[in-house]
């Protein structure tokens, strides 16, 4: 199955400022909260369960020291996902439970490394294997088709660290059964001369083969992924962050396993990313806001808006509470009538159609938490556990086909890391 998003995420940061240890100490602990959440929410759901997996083994988001790190780290992370749908009708019986049924469940591993080289280098790698079994509905809510995938994939990088910036190349590569990707990416920072000002830029390129049909050559589909933005130090409690992404996609979008599929073959995608961190004296906490506007010429326009709190407590606790809205419209192409409706020949009959539910409109809420304990100078263990609900009627403008059933997933994380 074609189950796999390129994540390529541009690293944001800025320079440790003297006058401000609060600010940043407090970001460093929160090292892995937000680094992959610029992506468009309409995927897959195993790329949504690779994109929660490969968030908690991202580098900071927005603190980072522009100077070579001191000490090397390794860690390791455990993903369960598993995620229902009520009112799906099964593919072999046509039935439909209004209980619900569990769709797709994903178990991932993932193990990532990085060490200082000669105090001006750094290299990091990492590894994912994640397992996929299930169902997944063959359109909108619907007829779900049992599924059994696996999917290894692993990354490099190297940086070289300057007076007052950075330099990373890395690559990447993931292989499916039927899907094989690998990538390049190149990114920079360059701070300002007293560090409270950080830019970055970073482009990553991809390319992609689809095995659609086992009786056809692979399709193919290429990526170019473009990343700007700018760090400030507002106040010794305050640290902002404005990034603008452009994604250039030329090839094969259409998915071989839904019924009705025939998408265009060039998605451009634009997205506006800001975040706020606060840092609070009185509790010793600190807030993470951000907003994320997304759009693309497949018609989809998204809102997301979420909020994070990094609490920590004596002993080495800290507790994470999380909440975020996410709100899109439908693609242009996307069919949002039944194959009973008399107007679906016509609709079908269309160039360009998809009834995929993750191209309709909708609304959906993700909360959850995370619990760290630090148990020495070395080593950290964390635990995070997230629920996503979906509704139609929750969408921004409240509009929505009448057609999708609610849907749901949860999601718990279990990982380690030592420094050394």
């Amino acid at each position: 199955m074609a189950w796999v998003v390129v994540a390529v995420v541009a690293i944001s940061t800025i320079a440790n400022r003297q006058s401000s240890p609060k600010a940043i100490e407090q970001q460093k602990k929160t090292n892995n909260m937000t680094a992959l959440k610029d992506k468009n929410l309409a995927t897959t759901e195993l790329s949504k369960a690779a994109l929660l997996m490969a968030a908690t083994m991202a580098l900071p988001a927005i603190a980072h020291a522009e100077s070579a790190p001191e000490h090397g780290l390794i860690s390791y992370k455990y993903l369960d996902y598993l995620d229902s749908q009520s009112g799906v009708a099964d593919s072999a019986t046509g039935a439909s439970s209004s209980q619900g049924k569990d769709r797709i469940k994903v178990k991932a591993h993932a193990l990532s490394i990085m060490a200082p080289i000669a105090g001006e280098w750094s290299i990091a790698a990492g590894y994912v294997g994640d397992s996929i079994t299930g169902a997944s509905p063959g359109y909108h809510s619907s007829y779900l088709t049992k599924l059994t995938e696996h999917r290894d994939a692993g990354n490099l990088s190297v940086t070289r660290y300057l007076p007052r910036g950075s330099i990373s190349v890395g690559v990447n590569q993931s292989n499916e059964h039927d899907y094989f990707s690998r990538g390049f990416s190149l990114q920079g920072t360059v701070a300002s001369e007293d560090k409270n000002t950080t830019f970055n830029a970073g482009v990553s390129v991809s390319n992609d083969e689809i095995i659609a049909s086992e009786h056809l050559p692979p399709e193919k589909k290429h990526l170019t992924d473009w990343i700007v933005g700018v760090t400030q130090v507002l106040t010794i409690n305050d640290i902002v962050q404005f990034n603008l992404g452009y994604s250039e996609g030329r090839g094969y979008f259409s998915d071989p396993y839904k019924s009705a599929d025939n998408r265009p073959e060039s998605k451009d995608r634009t997205t506006v990313l800001a975040r706020w961190n606060h840092h609070f004296n009185q509790t010793d906490g600190s807030s993470h806001l951000s907003y994320r506007y997304y759009t693309d010429t497949f018609g989809i326009e998204g809102h997301t808006l979420s909020a994070e709190y990094v609490q920590p407590f004596g002993n080495g606790w800290s507790v994470m509470p999380l909440l975020r809205y996410h709100t899109q419209t439908a693609a242009d192409f996307y069919i949002g009538i039944e194959p009973s409706d008399p107007a679906f020949a016509n609709a079908v009959a269309a160039k360009y159609k998809s009834l995929d539910q993750r191209l309709a409109e909708y609304g959906a809420w993700t909360w959850g938490f995370k619990v760290a304990k630090q148990l020495n100078e070395n080593w950290l263990v964390d635990f995070k556990y997230e629920q996503y609900k979906q509704k139609e009627s929750w969408a921004l403008s409240g509009n929505g086909d009448g057609i999708l059933e609610p849907f749901k997933f949860r999601s718990y994380q279990f990982g380690i890391s030592r420094k050394f």
